[in-house]
């Protein structure tokens, strides 16, 4: 009897238990959920550029860039794993101090060089790279010629070289009015093509820059997987706003889908940019057109599937060796 009754009180205790247990998760339904992404939450604050991006979707509104940043303003959004897919709406809250603006492309032609410098200053004075003191840098943008014609983005992606391949937007603008842009893409030669071939996504601007102040990472989007319809393109890493602002010196130590054409690159050893713009005879116009150089063969890379990503830290000073702490790191995502 005595051995039925203590059965009987361990049954009752946990009945009681397990109904307890329920009734608390009824009322806190979200526990589970609370206690996995407060996991991955740590997990994912180590290194932000690993994580699977190949479900973002276009989404998410842009917000405008916080020029001061107050204390504990980079708030990361709770995801269930650094390693699943975001929704864009948990990928943007997870990455941004501020949404950069990208600025739209413009008509150069025949300006001075004097209006060339306060257009810059006036785009930096814009971004987190704001510095009274700046000016434009005269290794970078020294060699521009007053009134001279400028390649046009339609010359290089579209109709080819010729007379009339200044007429329209100032590829060079991409640059010159988005700083935050550091390292951008570019092509090896000009596109010549029918009208009706052509297509923006070819101008290789970004669809969205972020920048985390948390991170110290400014992380830049370029939407290419339509560009010449096929995989196996080759680009080129161009820093000419990286070397302006001063951050002259770049290694790339995370690569995703990503192959250098050369057998030493920027994947294998540091190396300064060399981006500036000048005088040139490329765009076919008489007198030439003001455009930028040089060709880095070091900085050729194919792709070799989509999404693909290069990280790479930047340096103002030539670094001891490649672990040294980066000054800035910066992320690009082709997709």
């Amino acid at each position: 009897m005595n051995s039925n009754n203590h059965q009987f009180k361990n049954f009752l205790i946990i009945f009681v238990a397990v109904v307890g247990l329920i009734l608390y998760f009824m009322i806190n339904p979200n526990l589970f959920d609370n206690i996995q992404k407060k996991g991955a939450l740590k997990l994912s604050s180590q290194k932000p550029w690993q994580e699977e991006l190949e479900d973002e979707d276009d989404t998410i509104d842009d917000v405008d860039i916080q020029l001061e940043y107050p204390e504990n303003e980079f708030k990361k959004e709770e995801s269930n794993s650094p390693f699943e897919k975001f929704n864009k709406e948990e990928a943007d809250e997870y990455w941004v101090t501020g949404s950069v603006p990208i600025n739209p492309m413009t008509d150069l032609n025949y300006k001075k060089r004097s209006e060339i410098y306060q257009l810059r200053k006036t785009y930096v004075e814009k971004t987190i790279f704001k510095n009274r003191n700046y000016t434009p840098t005269e290794e970078v943008f020294g060699q521009i010629v007053d009134k001279k014609p400028w390649l046009s983005i339609e010359a290089l992606t579209c109709t080819g070289r010729g007379a009339k391949a200044n007429i329209g937007l100032s590829e060079e603008s991409r640059y010159i009015n988005n700083p935050t842009m550091l390292v951008g893409l570019d092509r090896l030669s000009f596109d010549d093509k029918e009208k009706k071939d052509c297509s923006p996504i070819d101008y290789l601007i970004p669809i969205k820059i972020n920048y985390s102040k948390d991170e110290n990472t400014i992380k830049v989007i370029f939407e290419v997987s339509a560009y010449k319809g096929n995989l196996g393109h080759t680009y080129l890493l161009k820093g000419l706003n990286a070397r302006d602002l001063g951050f002259k010196f770049a290694y790339a130590d995370i690569l995703k889908n990503i192959v250098f054409t050369q057998k030493e690159n920027i994947s294998t050893n540091v190396y300064a940019f060399k981006d500036f713009i000048h005088l040139g005879n490329a765009c076919g116009v008489q007198g030439g057109c003001n455009n930028g150089s040089p060709l880095q063969n070091e900085l050729k890379f194919t792709t070799m599937a989509y999404p693909a990503t290069i990280h790479m830290k930047l340096w103002k000073k030539m670094p001891k060796n490649k672990d040294v702490k980066p000054d800035i790191n910066y992320l690009i995502i082709l997709r």
